[in-house]
């Protein structure tokens, strides 16, 4: 029989095998390069796009507060519109009452007597005038006092003066008046 030398073969088969692994390490070390590098890239595209989107928002952010900037004195002058509507709406409901007051007062004026002041302040209302006599004060006093819209009705001074006799009249508003 023959003795075959298999040390060569083996050695062959060996080295071989070991420059396949030498090989796969390689590729595989390329391929993971090539996936770091691939994805590193990645990464930096997705952060420029998203610091593009951040300063487009930021100039869209920028004109938005520019136009708002521009809105400030319309909406300012919105409000004070809607202020002096506001305003205008109270005079009008408040109307009436001005009117009802001043017919009530004249319907209960009598002969003889002359209103120099009608002062309004809050729901108090003073009446400052000359009358002839004291008795055409209080006719005027009980000529109020069925009026429904003044209640309390009282007579703070009389003073006698050349021209007459002067008078303070005070009295509060009713609730639907005032």
């Amino acid at each position: 029989m023959m003795r075959l030398n298999l040390m060569p073969w083996r050695e062959r088969q060996r080295l071989a095998a070991l420059r396949r692994l030498r090989l796969m390490l390689l590729g595989g070390m390329f391929l993971g390069l090539c996936a770091v590098l691939l994805m590193d890239q990645l990464v930096r595209e997705r952060a420029q796009r998203q610091a593009i989107d951040n300063s487009n928002r930021q100039a869209a952010m920028a004109e938005l507060d520019a136009q708002l900037e521009q809105l400030a004195p319309i909406n300012r002058a919105y409000e004070a519109a809607r202020a002096q509507a506001a305003a205008l709406a109270a005079l009008r409901a408040d109307q009436g009452l001005v009117t009802g007051l001043f017919a009530d007062l004249e319907r209960a004026l009598p002969e003889g007597i002359q209103l120099t002041e009608i002062k309004l302040e809050r729901s108090r209302l003073r009446l400052v005038g000359l009358a002839a006599s004291g008795a055409v004060v209080a006719q005027f006093m009980r000529e109020l006092e069925h009026s429904n819209v003044l209640l309390d009705l009282a007579l703070e001074r009389v003073k006698s003066t050349d021209e007459g006799d002067e008078f303070l009249l005070v009295a509060r508003m009713s609730a639907a008046w005032s």
